[in-house]
């Protein structure tokens, strides 16, 4: 530790060696931990259903159906009730204008 601190051009007393030396091995035993991951080996969540949903998962218009062909209001239709204000199917969002003289 005292070598890193020297190279970093760093004062640090004794007590503050010990905590960094400290922290420094958890970090380096971390990273080894993530080393040794396999993201193929296991689902995130540890189920099946996981790895079935991530299949079925693909992008679509937003005036696609529903789920499963269900007809009923788009997804495109569900974000718009829910903003805050729109008009013709945009959102409407308050200007937005330098002020002269002002920082950018």
């Amino acid at each position: 530790m005292r070598r890193i601190a020297e190279l970093a051009r760093l004062r640090i007393s004794a007590r503050e060696e010990t905590t960094f030396a400290s922290q420094l091995s958890e970090i380096v035993d971390y990273i080894d931990q993530l080393r040794e991951f396999d993201a193929g080996d296991a689902a995130l969540d540890g189920s099946e259903a996981a790895s079935e949903t991530a299949d079925n998962d693909f992008p679509r218009p937003a005036d696609a159906a529903g789920p499963a062909g269900k007809v009923g209001p788009t997804l495109l239709d569900q974000f718009l009730d829910n903003a805050p204000a729109s008009l013709d199917r945009f959102l409407l969002v308050p200007q937005v204008k330098a002020t002269p003289g002002g920082d950018e």
